[in-house]
């Protein structure tokens, strides 16, 4: 019997375990025993689980969402059809909505597969080695196991600010948890400071508003699009987001011209060619995405050169945005572009660039031995470039738009608040990878990263935050050699490999690879018994 914990219960262990199930068979499968160690529902797990509020959307075109496997072939899409009797164009649905959609394939998975799972709803702390086996230890159970998997996602508990003071509640407590005693936390036409400016500061402003039944209604201007709130009376007077440079998400392009699609191709190829060389180096890489750039400009005719795209890259925004005082008028800016009433940006530029090629990068990238500068150089302009292209869809920045009209939103540069008697609201995410900050000055995240750098078990290379695996999952020891039962699957992996932070089950099959790795073990084990 090999005995298998998962440490995590989100999306990434579910797609390794609908794998495992699908290239076992009938008797192989009996051979292992899977446990899933999550203090919520597997499947779905913290960020996707089901009882959150419907304010909550989904931030990515859903079609990417596919769970689908020889027990179901169901996408979400698909399964969102069927739950609703109907077909619905909605792009981006309520996160809760995902959340049952993967719940319900991991319930397939222990109702009907063939691999033996079983749930314990428990957040682990530790894990070490015991006579050749793993010990788990957890809030309720430890136990040992043939096998470790870390699939931990955001974090089993939750991103707690070490900085977290009496006036100051966490962005998840109000939105993912639903905490109620956070809600009462923040009184009917307060006055409430957000820490971050990003996506989730706006389900913090979502949750404090719609989910406080405000409502939306076209604009009195009856401009395409464009909407005015409709206050509840309970929601806050005056909400502020704080961020360190003032830079709003830009809204996500609606579409993509035919003319960059044709682009795109030619630089994807052109990508493949330049990860496959014998000694690729980044700079190479950055004349690649340049040129792409300077081609998509062209064919949009958005004025640009090569100095003023590699500007907007390094300042996180183009010269013609900084001349706009408030980022609000940037992202309403962006919207009229979108429709066609304005012309397009630097910023829309590098968005088709850096969704369009991304893929490609993610492959390219993977386990890339970065020089520190380089490292340092890639993950300041990989920030401003995720802001430029994976910011809020437009129904999102519409409503922030409307609420901003309404005076009740507004984004400053932190540090420049009052601050005295005003509740605080963290709604920074934590940073990806197991550290806080880069090796080796960021410390661990929790006991569990902890321990196991200590032993000398997994490995995080000098400027990255992330644990080094190989490209099946197997974590990469302090010395530098495969840790043949220990893996790590998603965001724990962040920096040596790129853009965990999906649902997009294609761009990264580190989870098919781990699952014939077991095959594999599973195999030999009964070639042993046979002989």
């Amino acid at each position: 019997m090999i005995r298998i914990a998962m440490i995590g219960g989100g999306p990434k262990c579910l797609f390794a375990l609908l794998e495992l199930n699908d290239v076992l068979s009938d008797n192989e499968a009996q051979t292992v025993q899977v446990d899933v160690y999550d203090p919520y529902p597997p499947g779905a797990g913290r960020v996707w689980n089901t009882t959150q509020p419907n304010e909550l959307r989904l931030n990515v075109n859903s079609r990417i969402i596919d769970a689908s496997s020889s027990l179901c072939d169901q996408t979400f899409n698909e399964f969102r059809n069927n739950a609703l009797q109907g077909t619905t164009d909605e792009v981006f649905p309520p996160r809760a909505l995902v959340g049952e959609y993967l719940s319900e394939q991991f319930q397939r998975l222990v109702q009907h597969g063939k691999l033996p799972v079983t749930h314990r709803a428990s957040a682990v702390h530790k894990v070490e080695r015991q006579a050749g086996q793993w010990l788990v230890t957890s809030d309720s159970w430890y136990d040992l196991y043939d096998e470790v998997v870390i699939a931990t996602g955001h974090g089993l508990a939750g991103y707690q600010h070490e900085q977290k003071s009496a006036t100051t509640i966490t962005a998840a407590e109000l939105t993912v948890e639903r905490s109620a005693d956070a809600q009462h936390k923040v009184p009917d036409r307060s006055t409430v400071r957000i820490r971050g400016a990003a996506l989730t500061a706006y389900d913090v402003v979502m949750t404090l508003t719609e989910g406080r039944g405000g409502q939306w209604a076209p604009s009195e201007d009856g401009t395409p699009g464009r909407l005015r709130y409709v206050p509840s009376g309970k929601e806050p007077r005056l909400m502020t987001m704080l961020s360190r440079h003032c830079i709003p998400m830009t809204p996500k392009p609606m579409g993509l011209p035919t003319q960059a699609q044709d682009i795109l191709h030619n630089y994807r190829l052109q990508l493949r060619q330049w990860s496959n060389t014998s000694e690729h180096h980044t700079e190479q890489m950055w004349r690649i995405l340049l040129a792409c750039a300077m081609d998509i400009a062209g064919s949009a005719g958005v004025p640009a050169n090569e100095e003023s795209l590699k500007q907007t890259v390094d300042d996180g925004r183009s010269e013609q945005f900084s001349t706009l005082a408030s980022p609000f008028e940037q992202m309403r800016y962006t919207l009229d572009a979108h429709r066609g009433l304005k012309p397009q940006t630097h910023e829309w530029v590098w968005a088709i660039v850096w969704s369009g090629l991304y893929s490609e990068l993610v492959t390219a990238l993977a386990r890339y031995q970065w020089a520190p500068a380089d490292r340092k150089k890639f993950n300041a302009a990989a920030t401003n470039l995720e802001r430029m292209a994976f910011g809020p869809p437009e129904p999102t920045a519409q409503k922030l738009l409307a609420l901003y009209d309404a005076g009740m939103l507004q984004h400053q540069t932190s540090g420049t608040e009052h601050t005295g008697g005003v509740l605080t609201i963290d709604a920074v995410t934590a940073p990806p990878g197991v550290l806080a900050a880069a090796f080796p000055d960021g410390e661990p995240a929790n006991e569990l990263i902890s321990s196991l750098l200590s032993a000398g078990e997994v490995k995080i290379r000098t400027g990255e935050r992330g644990l080094l695996t190989d490209a099946d999952g197997t974590c990469i020891n302090a010395e530098g050699s495969r840790n043949e039962t220990l893996s790590a699957l998603g965001r724990p992996t962040e920096d040596p490999t790129l853009g965990h932070d999906t649902l997009n089950r294609t761009l990264h099959l580190e989870y098919r690879g781990w699952a014939r790795r077991i095959m594999a073990q599973v195999n030999a084990r009964s070639q042993k018994v046979a002989n």
